[in-house]
């Protein structure tokens, strides 16, 4: 394979920035902010988002406290933003006798409501920089401006970067700017503010008609949230992973397999698919270094563009041209076992709860504070 000698380097990197965490453990606070499913009973307009189907299991809680418990660091589980937010303005968080505290921010969603306002991923690192304390991955400007797939997709192509048309519709307002789908383009309907194709289904990949405002209309509204429109792109779907240390590194390219549509150029992933126990999987992406090095430009560009940090996901569509396409962002990328980016570590010989570290020692190394 093609990559042998651009994996022993890159295995190398991250084994020596897991290493210095390792190193440090005693000195290692970890806090895991998550939300638990129960959270729907408070906020029955979660349930919309398939909110507690998203939320992670015990198990996976803790195979995370088990990854750094084993190496010496301190582990607690927050359960929610607002418990999170206590902890902080009580002094208890301060009050652990560890020098590197960090916050894994695993929070989806916000103090509305409804849970849905645009910039809700931004709380958790918001709060935590105003107390001083590092949360994983990246800032709150970064986390609410790719959490929402119009803004960030227009800044995108205005910059150069291989993306598709995107338009955006609101419920209460319609197309914004008054601009939809020329009548024959073939479009994807998605969530602005979600991730795991929350509010994709089936029927949201058609040819633009004279009906497609009524089609978009009824998918806002069933989500209950805007929606992006985006030019569908036929072709391998491929998931890259990106860490900082700060130096930008990329890891293998992941092509996700779909179980329904194998092989299939013009299949897509729902809300469902990631619901369901083994219709996703994975394998490497590998046609050659000049399309790796095509995708790996595209994604450090998308990442250094929309100023993320330490941790990143960017998703692609590969053309019948073999033209890397910007399809999605991932400002916290699952990092489940059976993540897509768990998948692209362990290409390079990293266990799961080595996969893990390597997230949060990113996390610190990106601001120098791993030494």
């Amino acid at each position: 394979m093609h990559t042998s000698i651009t994996d022993g380097r890159l295995r190398d990197k991250l084994v020596d920035v897991e290493r210095k965490l390792v190193d440090r453990a005693a000195d290692l606070a970890l806090f895991l902010a998550f939300d638990r499913p129960q959270r729907v009973v408070e906020r029955p307009g979660l349930e919309r988002a398939y909110f507690a189907q998203r939320c992670l299991s015990d198990a996976q809680i803790e195979q995370m406290i088990t990854a750094f418990r084993s190496i010496g660091a301190y582990v607690e589980l927050i359960e929610g933003d607002l418990h999170l937010m206590e902890a902080l303005a009580s002094g208890h968080l301060q009050s652990i006798d560890r020098e590197l505290k960090v916050i894994y921010g695993g929070i989806e969603g916000g103090i509305a409501p409804g849970g849905f306002e645009p910039g809700r991923k931004a709380l958790v690192p918001a709060v935590a920089d105003a107390y001083g304390v590092t949360c994983t991955n990246s800032n709150a400007y970064a986390c609410a401006l790719g959490r929402h797939k119009f803004h960030y997709f227009t800044i995108l192509r205005s910059l150069g970067v291989r993306a598709p048309r995107v338009w955006h519709y609101h419920p209460a307002e319609g197309w914004v700017q008054g601009m939809s789908p020329e009548q024959g383009t073939k479009v994807i309907v998605k969530s602005t503010y979600e991730s795991w194709a929350v509010g994709v289904t089936d029927d949201s990949v058609f040819v633009a008609d004279k009906h497609c405002g009524e089609r978009v209309a009824s998918i806002a509204e069933t989500i209950g949230q805007p929606v992006t429109v985006q030019e569908f792109v036929a072709g391998a779907e491929v998931c890259v992973p990106i860490l900082g240390l700060p130096e930008l590194v990329v890891t293998p390219p992941v092509e996700i397999i779909l179980a329904k549509a194998p092989g299939d150029a013009n299949s897509f992933m729902t809300v469902t698919d990631n619901l369901t126990q083994g219709e996703i999987g994975y394998r490497r992406f590998d046609r050659g270094a000049e399309l790796d090095e095509q995708l790996a430009g595209a994604a450090r560009a998308t990442f250094e563009i929309l100023e993320l940090k330490a941790f990143g996901r960017i998703d692609f569509r590969i053309d019948e041209r073999d033209r890397a396409w910007v399809i999605d962002v991932g400002v916290s990328p699952g990092t489940a076992r059976q993540s897509s980016a768990t998948f692209s570590l362990a290409q390079l010989g990293f266990d799961h709860a080595a996969f893990l570290r390597v997230v949060v020692a990113a996390t610190l190394a990106s601001r120098e504070a791993l030494t």
